[in-house]
């Protein structure tokens, strides 16, 4: 019988990160992670949990600022002061509030 943790450990946490890859399964992903928690002596996480843990990282890497137009009609709506759109515009978009 297969055993499998329903909390994942840091460390492995950190292996599915680096082990994440839109291009492959999340099945291939939870294989990665399986292998590597069995490497270090730990319980494999359970397919289930990696697979809600994958689609959670992926929305958060998904999530980004508002664009430059969304920066422009909040600042006619007064919603934003000039300089800073202006200082906004200037940033990457990932790194815009």
């Amino acid at each position: 019988m297969t055993t499998a943790a329903p909390r994942i450990r840091p460390a492995l946490l950190d292996a599915l990160a680096r082990h994440d890859d839109p291009g492959i399964p999340i099945a291939e992903t939870c294989r990665r992670v399986g292998a590597e928690a069995d490497a270090r002596g730990l319980t494999r996480p359970s397919y289930e949990r990696v697979r809600e843990l994958v689609h959670l990282m992926r929305s958060l890497r998904r999530r980004r600022g508002p664009s430059v137009l969304q920066l422009f009609l909040e600042t006619g709506a007064g919603l934003r002061s000039g300089p800073s759109l202006k200082d906004q515009m200037l940033l990457p978009r990932e790194e815009r509030r």
